[in-house]
């Protein structure tokens, strides 16, 4: 391996030989002595270094006695090697125009602190000398008082069969520099990079290398960084000691963005926060897709706040309410970024935006205008509760929900709607204007409560002209016909017992207990949960357990972390809630779109999610995704019949498949038929029978979580 620094070399044995005068012959160039008047000495060096380890990774460099060797072990330079422009480097090695051993020869020899420099190479040695220039003494012109000099060769004949051997006479500190400028010579564990930029944190930042050779610095940067040979190098200009800005940007941005190194994150992040600010190229934030980039960003959040209560606020629109929740001891995040770089930032670390309070009568303006009780005149509401009691008497104390009176509805500008129906809160409103009417109330409390009772049965839709809509005021007209052949008569549950206070009570009327009605409403489920409980009953089998599984999970979880919602918990893990729900709560057929559908097909998310519950990671995700396995991006009408699956899930599958049976017993004894299945050797079958290894995978993961 090279050396790590500029060791002594006193015991390597040296095979500088000197010429006899007469064996010297000299090769002019017409280089003039200012040429790359940009480069150093230790430029130069780096360079001739650089070019020793294209031959022999194994090159020796070292300073001893006021003389810096460079050694290798390779083929030699060729003779065609001294011409301008001949080069045959690869991609892979660091020479690029054939012109760096020539330029880096002439920027030593103009040095005055260097000696003089000599190459011992397989058949030849040489010295780069500067010599004042004939070449231009016949061209007319002005006469110049300053003579140009130009490189010359000084090359002779010698016995040499392997390698090659420079010999630069220079200060220690000159070589010193030379060498931290070479990666291979600093890290025996060196690897050039080859796909992203390697991001080095130690160090002075800003340095750039391509390659493990230092090209230029920029003091702008948070971090130092090695670009791959095999496409920096075209992107150097032709002295190789700059790179194109366009493409170091990108080389930056794309080796920052597939980073899930925590102390890379924390140190942007870091800079992000609290400066100071970043350039342009490290701004990468908004260049992150890979999930498990997401998720380290996650783990970092955590580490700074331990999931406590935090928000940011990126508009500035907010201000109150910030100092509000710091009052309460709540952390704010601020940062240094511009407004759409700061949401996304905050949106990789899990951080909410500040909830902003608005007015009552601001929240009220564009919804429905609903009324107090307590505004209607006593009148009204006796007519509202005497119509409710109607209803009531013959369809339970449970059939209309929350009775509510409103003014105007955003809808009833564009229907002249006398009353509705809130699926999400299971609210009933009467607008106040029809409560003058003791048949219009009536009407509109029988066909509100026409939509409470769709919605509620086993149907996804109760608007007007829906089938389901229409099977339920079906069954109420027919409940009520069935009361003219009933010879005993029906008592009025009455609750507004203010609105009743000093007036006589109709025939058949009585006031009923309002702890009666407000304990059916309790007992009652949700709209949500009617319609999941719907759902899951239609979704296939493998779903369905996977939901009930991971719900059951999900509610151990939040008590043993001692989070209030699922949202705070899947997104420590970068999930979303809509994600969430895809497990949660599966459509009975999917969620189709044109030539595919929308799931999370990568295995990466599955085992964040299944670390999180507790839950093996193959079996969440054959669980969410086996369902789908042969119709994944498959053009519709086609049939799923014993077809392999398609990227990306047959890249997860062999993971999926080598993690079931590295469970062992029961996980590993299904892992040969789930290997079947994706590779299209199960016989798919509309009834679902092919899912049965899935199915075994579930259950019993079930019984091991006693779920």
């Amino acid at each position: 391996m090279p050396t790590s620094a500029c060791a002594p070399a006193a015991d390597r044995q040296q095979t500088t030989v000197q010429p006899r005068p007469e064996q010297v012959r000299e090769l002019p160039y017409p280089i003039a002595e200012d040429y790359v008047k940009d480069w150093t000495s230790e430029r130069a060096l780096v360079e001739l270094i650089a070019n020793a380890l294209d031959e022999d990774p194994h090159t020796e460099v070292a300073w001893s006695d006021g003389v810096l060797t460079i050694h290798d072990q390779g083929p030699g330079i060729p003779r065609t090697g001294l011409l301008l422009g001949a080069s045959r480097k690869t991609s892979q090695q660091i020479g690029q125009f054939g012109e760096g051993k020539k330029l880096a020869a002439l920027v030593l020899a103009r040095d005055p602190q260097i000696g003089t420099v000599q190459f011992d190479t397989v058949g030849y040695s040489f010295t780069p000398v500067l010599k004042p220039s004939t070449y231009l003494a016949d061209v007319p012109g002005l006469n110049e008082s300053r003579q140009s000099l130009v490189l010359h060769y000084q090359y002779w004949t010698t016995d040499r069969q392997c390698g090659t051997l420079i010999s630069v006479p220079c200060p220690r500190k000159v070589a010193d520099d030379a060498v931290s400028r070479v990666r291979y010579l600093n890290d025996p564990s060196y690897r050039p990079p080859q796909d992203h930029a390697q991001i080095l944190l130690d160090g002075t930042p800003g340095r750039i290398f391509v390659g493990g050779i230092l090209v230029s610095t920029d003091t702008r940067l948070a971090a130092s960084y090695d670009l791959p040979l095999a496409t920096a190098k075209g992107e150097q200009n032709r002295d190789r000691s700059i790179v194109d800005g366009a493409a170091l940007e990108h080389h930056i941005r794309s080796a920052l963005a597939a980073s899930t190194d925590p102390a890379v994150i924390a140190r942007f992040v870091e800079r992000a926060l609290n400066g100071p600010r970043l350039s342009a190229a490290e701004t990468y934030f908004d260049s992150v897709t890979d999930f498990a980039v997401r998720r380290a960003f996650r783990d970092h959040a955590r580490t700074l706040w331990n999931d406590a209560e935090v928000y940011h606020n990126a508009s500035g629109t907010a201000v109150e309410d910030e100092l509000h929740l710091q009052s309460r001891g709540v952390t704010c995040v601020t940062s240094r970024l511009n407004r759409y770089m700061h949401g996304v930032l905050m949106q990789l670390l899990g951080i909410r935006p500040v909830p902003v309070a608005v007015e009552y009568h601001e929240r009220q303006l564009p919804k429905t205008q609903w009324v107090r009780t307590g505004d209607v005149s006593i009148e009204r509401r006796r007519t509202l509760d005497l119509a409710c009691a109607a209803f009531r008497s013959v369809f339970g104390l449970d059939a209309l929900g929350k009775v509510r009176i409103y003014r105007e509805d955003e809808s009833s500008t564009l229907y002249c709607t006398d009353g509705i129906y809130r699926t999400a809160s299971d609210v009933t409103g009467v607008k106040e204007s029809t409560l003058d009417d003791l048949h219009e109330t009536l009407r509109v409390v029988f066909h509100e409560g026409g939509h409470r009772r769709a919605a509620r049965e086993d149907s996804l839709t109760s608007s007007d002209r829906s089938e389901s809509f229409e099977h339920a005021m079906d069954a109420m007209g027919g409940s009520l016909l069935s009361l003219l052949l009933a010879p005993e008569a029906r008592r009025l549950p009455l609750f507004d017992a203010e609105a009743w206070e000093g007036a006589p009570l109709p025939t058949g009327a009585y006031l009923a207990d309002t702890s009666e009605l407000h304990d059916l409403r309790q007992a009652q489920p949700t709209i949500t949960q009617i319609r999941r409980v719907q759902r899951l009953k239609k979704a296939p089998e493998p779903r369905r357990l996977l939901a009930e599984l991971a719900e059951q999970r999900m509610a151990a979880v939040l008590g043993e972390l001692g989070l209030r919602s699922a949202e705070r918990a899947v997104s420590t893990v970068a999930w979303t809630m809509r994600q969430w729900a895809l497990i949660v709560n599966p459509h009975p057929a999917g969620y189709r779109r044109t030539g595919g559908f929308t799931c999370i097909p990568d295995y990466r998310r599955a085992v964040a999610l299944a670390e999180l519950l507790g839950v093996h990671a193959p079996v969440l995700y054959l669980g969410h995704i086996a369902v789908e396995g042969p119709l994944y991006n498959v053009r519709k009408g086609t049939s799923p019949a014993n077809r392999p699956w398609r990227k990306p899930l047959s890249t997860h599958m062999p993971k999926v498949i080598s993690d079931l049976r590295a469970l062992g017993g029961p996980y590993a004894a299904q892992a040969d038929a789930v290997e079947a299945m994706s590779q299209g050797r199960t016989p798919y079958d509309a009834e679902g029978s092919w899912l049965s290894p899935v199915i075994a995978l579930l259950n019993a993961e079930k019984q091991r979580l006693n779920c």
